[in-house]
């Protein structure tokens, strides 16, 4: 899957500052997020995306901004994003 890019769903875990709560009838909900990139990195543990990727050239390093790293224990659903391969955009400046 390294080199893909996907979409990701998950649940996360989160925080809640309120202060002293009343917790006689707490009932928390799941907190699923999506989040889209390019998978760098995978083992049996996590998965990481970078929302941000430029490949190695001459002159730079292949390097990523925007690395979210996911606990497999987390997804829920992992999507794989087609791209079209046959897109020409043509822009006029």
């Amino acid at each position: 899957m390294k080199g893909d890019i996907v979409t990701i769903k998950w649940n996360d875990s989160y925080f809640n500052n309120d202060g002293w709560k009343d917790i006689s009838d707490y009932n928390p909900e799941i907190l699923e997020i999506t989040s889209w990139g390019k998978v760098i990195f995978e083992d049996n543990k996590v998965i990481a995306l970078a929302h941000n990727y430029a490949e190695e050239t001459e002159n730079t390093f292949l390097q990523a901004n925007g690395i979210m790293v996911i606990p497999k224990s987390c997804i829920i659903e992992i999507i794989p994003i087609s791209l079209i391969s046959n897109f020409n955009a043509t822009a006029n400046f």
